[in-house]
């Protein structure tokens, strides 16, 4: 029987084919799944688009009366945002050619780069980028980690399509150019321009403008500061770019090709001009906006500040200081501070806080370092209140001893520089030579009070005016400048421009207008001014100073600038401070100079130095401003007086006595001089009154004083004292007294 053989079943052939395939499908599906989580991730983490047109840090500016930039305020990013309009077409196409020269064809990404770039960098032989410029500019102002991850390029790709859709080819270009880092500090073409080259973006060659557009691969390294080598590779790399992508003519590569690069040079932070006033200003600045909104809003500040002026204030602080006292390490030299203003607008013209500026906001002298005034203060705490009061320029006042009791101590007795006593003199001769004891009796005449309020209303804000204060100002001092705190060159700038304005304060100001940087005004300065006297008083204030300068023998002859000027020398009783302070018609100036630590300086006095740098500063200032002097009111007389009583001549007044004088109408004198009296002397003792025995006799003038007086304790009487009436009777030819009329 045959037998039959059994078939097996046979097993598909595509089993293992089918294993794999679904192993591919679900490897598949979990890249891909991790693949969407992954850029979901991204997503997530994507800022919102609606904050993206940038805000970067923008430079804020100072500029000078002119309008001219002196200084510029930063922090560390220097910005200076510029319109597209402003940048020239061969700087826009530089920064294209080397960045991305598919930018005006791509919307956001170029897939090609990106694909050439992950090519490059999977094989390992180095990490290019593939971003466009658009991305570039996400890059820095959305995405502030500088990490380099796939997520971060994700982002950059996404959000990148979103601002190519809200914005146009030319904004994001102008974003761009505003926003990237090109070495030193600054950020943008407009700052690296100033820098690099000392112009305005506007102004590139095309040469400048494709090395600026090399920099932006490596600032550092191709810096022209840094490798000037480097630079000119870059650059000429740049130009090939733009000539390989017809940007330029091949003319007009060869010629960029061929310029020189000439550097503005590098300059350090502090060496932006008038740094005193630009403290000023930044401190106001700061205080009102912030230091985010100074350092980094872009802020345009206009100030009242004339580089002539202050050129001059520093040269001239310089060129006397410098030669008297010489700096020398270790050794402690004087300082000095200059104020000028404008006293009709108030405007201040410079400012020198110091010899040296070291730091940012270091202490100012000008301004926040109050010095001992000295008989700079007479004229505003004594002088000109008495003038409103009827007192004249030749009132007569008796310099002679003098003392006032304390409260604790021994009395007070004030002294004049000299040492001396001129006796009875006028007011216009005791300021011309500053006799400290006449305006000390002026003062308590017309009471402490009235000079402290006068010097406030002037501007002087120093004076500690609490009463009962353990220390005030309320003291007889103060008409010789001698205050608890003292007072700074600003506000006695400020105070003598009330004499120079006509009696009229303007409050003095740095700040003319700020603006944004959008060019909206934040502030606008509104002038403010006060009467503070008579036209015809702070006239006569300002004829009586002219003596200080022009007048023979006056304290103030060093600051003669051969035009129409008044002022007045200051010097604390120890000569720890020394002062002039002075004015024109047109301009006002306050020198001071004096050691950082008070103490002594050798007998100087605001008649040397102060006066010698003032007559730099305001020769210099008045260089190119017409002459011209101070317009007399018309209420004035001139008047003959007798200058030892300031009444009329008598008839025994001498001629050497007898000048004319001018006078606010209603303030000159009416009476005739009763202190010149004849008398009869002995001819063989003059000194003694003679009696009727006396062979010879002589008629004398005399000096017949208002007070008595009463000699110092070292016996020092007032100069004129021997011209005074004799009190005793001839000796020498009898008894004195006798009567005239005798017998035969």
């Amino acid at each position: 029987m045959a037998t039959t053989k059994k078939k097996g079943k046979k097993r598909p052939s595509t089993t293992w084919g089918l294993v794999i395939l679904t192993l591919v499908l679900f490897a598949s599906l979990a890249l891909l799944g991790a693949g969407i989580g992954f850029v979901i991730s991204a997503v997530r983490g994507l800022p919102a688009l609606s904050s993206f047109e940038p805000k970067p840090s923008m430079t804020s500016m100072i500029y000078d009366s002119k309008g001219n930039v002196i200084a510029k305020l930063h922090g560390e990013e220097n910005r200076i945002p510029i319109s597209i309009d402003q940048m020239p077409e061969h700087l826009q196409k530089a920064f294209v050619a080397t960045e991305d020269d598919k930018f005006f064809e791509h919307r956001g990404v170029n897939f090609k780069a990106i694909i050439r770039a992950l090519y490059v960098n999977i094989r390992g032989i180095s990490y290019q980028g593939g971003s466009t410029i658009t991305q570039q500019l996400v890059k820095t102002a959305l995405l502030k980690n500088p990490a380099r991850t796939y997520t971060r390029k994700i982002q950059e790709a996404i959000l990148a399509v979103q601002v190519e859709r809200y914005f146009t080819k030319k904004e994001i270009l102008q974003m761009y150019l505003n926003q990237i880092h090109l070495g030193h500090g600054t950020y943008g073409v407009e700052a690296a321009a100033q820098l690099y080259f000392g112009k305005h973006a506007r102004d590139l060659t095309l040469g400048e403008s494709a090395l600026l557009a090399g920099l932006a691969r490596s600032p550092s390294t191709y810096s022209p500061y840094n490798d000037m080598a480097a630079a000119r590779t870059v650059r000429d790399v740049v130009l090939d770019q733009m000539l390989k992508n017809q940007f330029i003519s091949a003319d007009q590569h060869a010629q960029a090709k061929a310029e020189e690069i000439r550097l503005a040079g590098l300059t350090k932070e502090e060496s932006n001009l008038a740094p005193f006033f630009v403290d000023v200003v930044l401190k106001q600045v700061l205080e009102k906006y912030g230091a985010s909104a100074v350092y980094g809003g872009g802020l345009h500040i206009y100030t009242t500040v004339d580089m002539d002026i202050q050129n001059a204030a520093e040269a001239g602080v310089a060129q006397v200081m410098d030669q008297a006292f010489p700096i020398r390490e270790g050794q402690d030299q004087p300082d000095a501070a200059v104020v000028v203003l404008d006293p009709k607008t108030g405007e201040v013209k410079a400012i020198v806080g110091g010899r040296a500026h070291t730091n940012r906001l270091s202490l100012n002298r000008a301004m926040h370092d109050p010095r001992q005034p000295g008989s700079a203060f007479k004229p505003i705490a004594v002088y000109a209140a008495a003038f409103e009061r009827g007192y004249s320029a030749g009132t007569v006042i008796d310099d002679s001893p003098v003392s006032y009791p304390q409260f604790s101590g021994p009395p007070w007795t004030p002294e004049n520089y000299t040492r001396d006593f001129k006796g009875l003199i006028t007011i216009r001769e005791a300021i011309e030579q500053s006799i400290n004891v006449v305006a000390v009796k002026v003062l308590e005449q017309i009471g402490v009070e009235t000079g402290v309020n006068y010097a406030t209303r002037m501007g002087i804000s120093t004076l500690v005016t609490q009463k009962g204060a353990q220390k005030s100002d309320y003291t007889l001092s103060l008409g010789l400048g001698g205050l608890t705190h003292g007072v700074t060159p600003y506000e006695m700038a400020s105070a003598y421009g009330v004499f120079a304005n006509k009696g009229i304060r303007v409050e003095p100001h740095t700040i003319t207008k700020v603006t944004d940087n959008m060019g909206n005004i934040l502030e606008q300065h509104q002038p403010k001014m006060e009467i503070i006297m008579g036209e015809d008083v702070a006239y006569l204030m300002t004829h009586i100073l002219r003596g200080v300068i022009f007048s023979p023998g006056a304290t103030g002859g060093r600051a003669n600038i051969g035009r129409p000027a008044a002022g007045k020398t200051g010097t604390s009783s120890d000569h720890a401070d020394a002062w002039f302070v002075g004015y024109t018609p047109d301009l006002v100036a306050a020198v001071w100079i004096g050691h950082h630590e008070r103490k002594p300086m050798d007998r100087q006095t605001g008649g040397r130095y102060p006066a010698e740098i003032w007559k730099l500063v305001m020769g210099e200032a008045h260089k190119n401003i017409p002459v011209s002097d101070f317009q007399r009111p018309k209420n004035f007389v001139e008047v003959e007086i007798c200058t030892k009583s300031g009444h009329l001549p008598g008839p025994f007044c001498p001629a050497d006595t007898i000048k004319k004088e001018l006078f606010i109408k209603g303030t000159e004198p009416q009476v005739t001089c009763s202190v010149h009296v004849l008398a009869q002397v002995c001819a063989d003792d003059p000194t003694k009154l003679a009696t009727q025995n006396c062979p010879w006799v002589i008629d004398k003038v005399f000096i017949k004083r208002p007070e008595p007086y009463t000699p110092t304790k070292d016996g020092r009487i007032p100069k004129d004292a021997y011209l005074e009436v004799p009190t005793q009777y001839c000796q020498i030819h009898g008894n004195q007294g006798e009567d005239w009329s005798g017998d035969d």
